[in-house]
């Protein structure tokens, strides 16, 4: 009995051991890192490792020239994005991709999206499988002790994604197409809307009809329906701009000052100034 309990003691601590080992956890020289980040509706994720310098050359010794790199260290560095869009002005479809580039000295450099995304360093990379490739003139930036992507000069359907490292900086520019997007996001939340919701469903639509200048007809009919639901000083602003879009100014002018009024009346109420009445009195000027 007492030698079948030795073994069984034996037995887990050889179990427990292995375990430990197994999920043993050391700082790594170049240490993992994730980026998310929002271009109009479509989300960016860039999952890298960062090498440091280190009083290392980097460029053409670390790092050799006209050679595949795996642009980071340890497995591949990989970005996803939610939606079809544009790098460097080519179209690439949505979805995960390892990031290879061929350094150049002197040059302009390569820069590979490739669909093989569970490798380590560029042992699985092979061209064929290259789903966009791009050249582009390398920066002499700022000093960057470790390796960092980034996404820079944010505007409403466009970006930059940015690599950095030692002294060399990549400026890859990034187009989404937020209005086609925008525009199933109101279709389907008019088609699901309630009596709940048409107040908030019909006066966003409204609005980013106004905006965009498109669908200005039944921009219209929805802020309409918007107020019909709910009557508010913001809902008659929003008509305003939807009416200053399709080139009714008297009528804009007539639903600013219905604006003011709601809102006058509203703010005597709670005993505050109406503090939106100085915006539409100037948007009413911009109206005629």
């Amino acid at each position: 009995m007492m030698k079948k309990l030795n073994t069984i003691v034996m037995l887990l601590l050889v179990v427990f051991t292995t375990t430990n080992g197994l999920a043993q956890e050391l700082p790594k020289p170049s240490p993992a890192a994730t980026v998310e980040q929002r271009i109009g509706l479509t989300d960016f994720k860039v999952v890298y490792s960062r090498p440091s310098v280190k009083d290392r050359m980097i460029w053409g010794e670390l790092v050799p020239f006209d050679k595949v790199w795996r642009t980071g260290a340890n497995a591949n560095t990989l970005i996803t994005f939610s939606d079809d869009i544009k790098i460097g002005g080519k179209a690439i479809k949505a979805g995960t991709y390892s990031i290879f580039t061929i350094p150049v000295q002197g040059g302009d450099w390569t820069v590979m999206f490739n669909s093989v995304t569970d490798g380590w360093g560029d042992s699985k990379y092979d061209k064929a499988n290259d789903v966009l490739t791009l050249t582009t003139t390398p920066i002499k930036g700022m000093y960057q002790e470790s390796l960092r992507f980034s996404f820079e000069k944010l505007k409403g359907a466009s970006g930059s994604l940015v690599f950095a490292w030692d002294v060399v900086t990549i400026d890859l520019p990034v187009e989404v197409d937020v209005d086609k997007k925008a525009w199933a996001n109101i279709d389907k939340a008019i088609a699901e809307v309630t009596d709940e919701t048409k107040a908030n469903v019909y006066r966003n639509a409204a609005s980013h009809a106004a905006s965009t200048g498109k669908r200005l007809e039944e921009g219209l009919k929805w802020i309409d329906a918007s107020i019909k639901a709910k009557e508010s000083w913001y809902s008659y602003w929003v008509k305003a701009d939807v009416q200053h879009a399709a080139g009714d100014n008297a009528g804009a002018i007539a639903s600013a000052k219905k604006a003011i009024e709601i809102g006058e009346a509203g703010a005597k109420e709670s005993g505050k100034p109406f503090k939106y009445k100085a915006q539409l009195e100037k948007a009413m000027t911009e109206f005629k």
